[in-house]
């Protein structure tokens, strides 16, 4: 995409998102920013898997769309209670934000950022991987996803692209099929996203899909599981 005019906004639960007008688009939902991402990819995905894979001592999670980092963020938050499970967190965007945007964000005061991991998150350099915590790293990739080659074998896929009206490309089997491919037997993929060409695709994949209850005023949104 190219580049965009930028407002910061606030959403109905008080934390802040990005609007783009040229396009229409929120980098997350109005009705509540950090309660979208709360209920869709940490409930959802990372302790949906988490409760199905209770002996694993290692997670490999990967962010498609890095935006704000509020989901890397509160990933990072929720690995705290873990300590005896080591997170690699991978996550690619092709048009990262510049600093002085993420700083108008509220996501370290609303959440109580008492250790400074949202600005260091958004601090550390892009296509090096860094220790956030003894048992989370992080690493930001600068890139399009159709130029990206997965050498990892996922377990949790946060699918946070653009919606299919904005970014149609993100939503085809030339995007979709080498991140199922990379993924492990017992992985999560979640989405805000409820889809009837995205339900049918990932079908069509042999994972087990179904649509659940979505966040706030979203009646349903998508997770699947890859069981092969």
């Amino acid at each position: 995409m190219k580049k965009f005019k930028k407002l910061i906004c606030d959403t109905d639960d008080g934390s802040s998102t990005i609007f783009l007008p040229d396009l229409n688009e929120y980098y997350h939902s109005k009705h509540g920013a950090v309660s979208e991402s709360e209920h869709v990819f940490i409930k959802n995905g990372f302790y949906f898997w988490m409760k199905n894979n209770p002996n694993r001592r290692c997670c490999n999670i990967f962010e498609v769309g890095f935006g704000t980092g509020l989901n890397a963020f509160l990933t990072n938050r929720e690995s705290k209670f873990m300590p005896k499970i080591n997170f690699d967190y991978s996550c690619i965007e092709s048009h990262p934000l510049e600093l002085a945007e993420v700083e108008q964000l509220n996501y370290d005061t609303y959440l109580f950022d008492k250790d400074n991991i949202f600005n260091s998150i958004h601090n550390s350099k892009w296509n090096l991987p860094v220790k956030l915590s003894n048992n989370f790293s992080l690493l930001k990739i600068s890139s399009d996803i159709q130029n990206y080659n997965f050498e990892l074998n996922t377990d949790i896929i946060y699918f946070d692209a653009f919606c299919y009206r904005v970014q149609p490309e993100m939503w085809s089997i030339e995007v979709i099929g080498p991140i199922i491919d990379s993924m492990n037997k017992s992985s999560v993929f979640v989405t805000y996203s409820s889809m009837n060409i995205l339900f049918e695709m990932l079908k069509d994949l042999k994972l087990e899909v179904e649509k659940i209850k979505g966040p706030s005023n979203k009646k349903k949104m998508i997770r699947a599981i890859k069981n092969y």
